[in-house]
């Protein structure tokens, strides 16, 4: 498996009661483009906003939300330059208490991410987020991203999203994030995700739509 150095937060987007589903993927956008609008934005190498879609099958644990988003920082380095500029921590603090239900420090998880396996394409992913208070959750999670990454369908990626450092008010043991061109084969994962893993802990999930706000290689 590859690791990746660049910093990964994932947070999970749930609408302000004040907007109803089809209006809050707007809201969301303009919440990202004010945030891409300021200089610190700089420090961003790629920005995902992953739109929630119906069509996990019945039986499956999903995650009441309306969408997940992607943040990779170019470096450590680059993300401490990021959450130091404090007037533009306090204009994004005040805007997504506009836009979500909650602060999104309750929905967020700061990760590195592991490549188990490549998508040929990136339109739609299926997030798992663990729940997990075992002692032996990680080393379940090594040898289940082993037995996984050789069964999957070759068109479906796997990426492993493992926390770093404090974890916050999101208790979260980790995120895979199934990756496709088609929802079709991630919806046939699902089920298998969840009653197959054998891991000891809950699995919860998100089909999504990928909608990429910003990708720019590091220079």
């Amino acid at each position: 498996m590859n690791s990746s150095e660049q910093p990964k937060l994932v947070y999970i987007a749930q609408r302000h009661p004040r907007y109803g589903p089809g209006d809050f993927t707007s809201r969301w956008r303009q919440h990202a483009a004010l945030g891409m609008s300021q200089p610190r934005w700089r420090n961003i190498a790629r920005y995902l906003h992953c739109d929630h879609i119906d069509g996990l099958p019945s039986g499956v644990t999903v995650v009441e939300c309306d969408g997940v988003a992607i943040v990779v920082y170019r470096s450590e380095a680059h993300r401490r330059e990021h959450i130091a500029v404090e007037e533009a921590r306090r204009t994004m603090k005040a805007d997504e208490l506009e836009t979500f239900a909650q602060p999104l420090s309750r929905t967020s998880l700061l990760s590195t991410e592991k490549l188990v396996s490549p998508a040929s394409g990136e339109s739609f992913r299926l997030f798992v987020f663990w729940a997990s208070e075992s002692a032996q959750f990680h080393y379940s999670w090594d040898a289940a991203a082993i037995r996984w990454g050789g069964a999957l369908p070759q068109d479906v990626g796997l990426v492993r999203n493992m926390p770093t450092g404090d974890p916050g008010e999101f208790r979260c043991a980790g995120i895979d994030e199934l990756i496709a061109t088609r929802p079709e084969p991630l919806c046939d994962l699902a089920r298998q995700w969840e009653h197959g893993s054998r891991l000891p802990g809950v699995a919860r999930m998100a089909l999504t739509r990928t909608a990429i706000l910003h990708d720019q290689p590091q220079p």
